[in-house]
């Protein structure tokens, strides 16, 4: 009986020191990038980005706030880069608890006060308490920010040659879930006009021609939208079995280079990028570009499709 005694003694104080040191190798979980940005008007931007590295038994936090808004919100002052900036910054060691949260103080000739985070999967919830006293003091609220994903640069690569699908085709708004039919259908017939001419293009008495399989197999491919509703649009007729149009060429075309990938969950990501002219790589930032991209399987395979792409131009 005593031997008994003994032994749960020694589970018990096992189980005991395994919740008490807990929080202090949480750090390895939580270490990495967290990142969000909304615009503010047509071409300001304010952008919220938390980093969090392992120092041993703790965590150092790095909380940057950058705000921008261009004069009279235009375009020009954009490009320029000439308008408001702000821009604040919070710093400190903390250690999270067994339920993903942790807080500090914070206190500088800016700020005063406390900042509260709290992980859950691959988003942040980050809450600052504090006085704003001038255009470099952090913002008060809570904010919610995605994890950055680290890929290789072939893979960064390969998200920007997916959203420039699109803007090659000057599909600079587009959303998965309110496209039209007329706008699937261009996009079905102008992708392949670009991309697979040869293969899936014919041409006939001066018209050239596309099967309604081909558009819905690249509606399906780039959009996981299984699409049926064929009809005729401008510049492009329907036939029954297929599309019989023009083709065009010589305007100017502009491509992404997609920056950053963060993991949204639920197998969403969002990417944050710029517009480029393959012309003149070199040339300045054109736009700034947003998109919101799904990863789905089919069979054995995964891919990316795109749920929303913005550009700022």
């Amino acid at each position: 009986m005593k031997k008994k005694v003994i032994t749960c003694y020694v589970v018990l104080c096992v189980i005991m020191l395994q919740f008490t040191v807990q929080p202090s190798f949480a750090a390895n979980n939580y270490t990495g990038n967290w990142s969000d940005e909304y615009d503010i008007g047509s071409y300001g931007l304010n952008q919220m980005n938390l980093t969090m590295k392992n120092k041993g038994n703790k965590l150092e936090i790095e909380a940057t706030n950058d705000y921008y808004l261009p004069i009279n919100d235009s375009r020009a002052s954009y490009l320029e880069g000439s308008g408001r900036y702000r821009s604040s910054f919070i710093t400190g060691l903390t250690t999270f608890n067994a339920k993903g949260t942790a807080s500090f103080k914070y206190k500088d000739e800016y700020n005063n006060g406390q900042m509260t985070i709290s992980v859950k999967n691959e988003t942040v919830t980050l809450t600052w308490s504090g006085k704003e006293t001038s255009d470099y003091s952090f913002p008060q609220g809570t904010f919610k920010l995605n994890k950055k994903v680290n890929l290789s640069n072939a893979e960064i690569k390969k998200m920007g040659i997916l959203l420039s699908n699109l803007t090659e085709l000057k599909l600079y708004n587009f959303d998965a879930k309110k496209v039209s039919n007329s706008e699937l259908i261009r996009f079905g017939i102008w992708h392949n006009y670009i991309n697979n001419f040869n293969s899936r293009i014919s041409s006939s008495k001066g018209k050239l021609y596309i099967s309604k399989s081909e558009v819905e197999k690249s509606i399906l491919k780039y959009f996981n939208i299984k699409f049926k509703n064929h009809r005729s649009i401008q510049d492009s007729n329907y036939n029954g079995k297929g599309y019989i149009f023009d083709g065009s060429d010589g305007e100017r075309v502009f491509y992404v280079k997609a920056d950053a990938l963060y993991d949204m969950g639920g197998s969403s990501f969002r990417i944050s990028g710029h517009l480029y002219d393959p012309e003149d790589p070199s040339e300045d930032i054109i736009s700034r570009v947003n998109a919101t991209v799904k990863k789905v399987k089919t069979g054995n395979e995964y891919r990316y499709v795109i749920s929303k792409l913005n550009v700022k131009h």
